[in-house]
């Protein structure tokens, strides 16, 4: 998954999706892992790379060359990102074809971590404050990758801001479409691998007023999946019209169904 990730952003030749990128996978490896402590293995002042991970400061060639050794990239990666660096400042034609390449890769940041989808629909909620701090502690997610994750949905047009700084969920269901189907199906894997964690920790630690985990072993034609699957298809969405339906919604839940074979038996009987 990793080895994908960065070759999209090898493609996408943005350096600031890289620092970003690094930055949030050092904080996942160890929680305690710092901006502070970023900015010092790159040799930088923590103000100055707040600002370029927030894209407050421009990131020239010569900072990128400096950066990009401290990171451990090799030349021909630190001139592809300067060479996208120059093409993402310019007006010709390539613009287009980096946009693009910046959407796929930020559609796949958000299959590929519920943290995206929890956050709009955290914007229903009441007393939601549109604050990177906010939605941090209450997602339980690092601050750095609250400000990512917002940047992305606004990126992709799935969040607006506008003039007065409000916040304005235009996902419309939202409904991903990445161009290589093979990295939908990886981002796929790694956020229903993310939800199986959550649900294991809700099931540790919260109560059963608080959770609902039951399950159901049944026999089966195989033949009949596509239509169960459809049937489940149906009802997640029932429940979710049934919950949000006056409006009066105040937490986020995720919902996980899994339906799958535990035998192995072939088509004519024998295992």
């Amino acid at each position: 998954m990793e080895t994908t990730e960065l070759t999209l952003q090898n493609k996408a030749k943005d350096f600031r999706l890289l620092l970003q990128h690094e930055l949030i996978e050092r904080c996942r490896r160890n929680p305690k892992y710092s901006l502070r402590a970023f900015a010092k293995s790159l040799g930088i002042g923590p103000a100055a790379l707040s600002d370029m991970l927030n894209n407050k400061r421009s990131i020239t060639v010569s900072t990128i060359e400096r950066l990009g050794l401290a990171l451990g990239l090799n030349l021909d990666e630190i001139r592809s990102y300067q060479n996208g660096n120059a093409d993402k400042n310019s007006s010709h034609s390539g613009q287009a074809t980096l946009d693009f390449q910046q959407l796929s890769l930020d559609t796949y940041s958000i299959i590929s971590d519920w943290y995206h989808y929890a956050i709009l629909e955290l914007m229903k909620t009441k007393g939601f404050r549109n604050n990177a701090s906010w939605i941090s502690k209450t997602l339980g997610i690092t601050k750095n990758e609250s400000n990512a994750a917002v940047e992305r949905l606004v990126r992709v047009g799935l969040i607006k801001i506008n003039d007065e700084g409000q916040w304005i969920d235009t996902s419309g269901g939202f409904s991903t479409n990445i161009v290589d189907s093979k990295l939908s199906s990886a981002a796929s894997k790694k956020l229903q691998k993310q939800i199986l964690a959550m649900s294991i920790k809700a099931l540790e630690q919260l109560s059963p007023e608080e959770r609902n985990h039951t399950s159901m072993t049944m026999a089966a034609n195989p033949k009949d999946l596509p239509e169960a699957i459809e049937r489940i298809k149906k009802f997640r969405r029932d429940l979710c019209e049934f919950l949000e339906r006056d409006g009066n919604v105040t937490q986020v839940y995720q919902l996980g169904i899994s339906l799958y074979p535990v035998t192995k038996i072939s088509d004519g009987g024998d295992l």
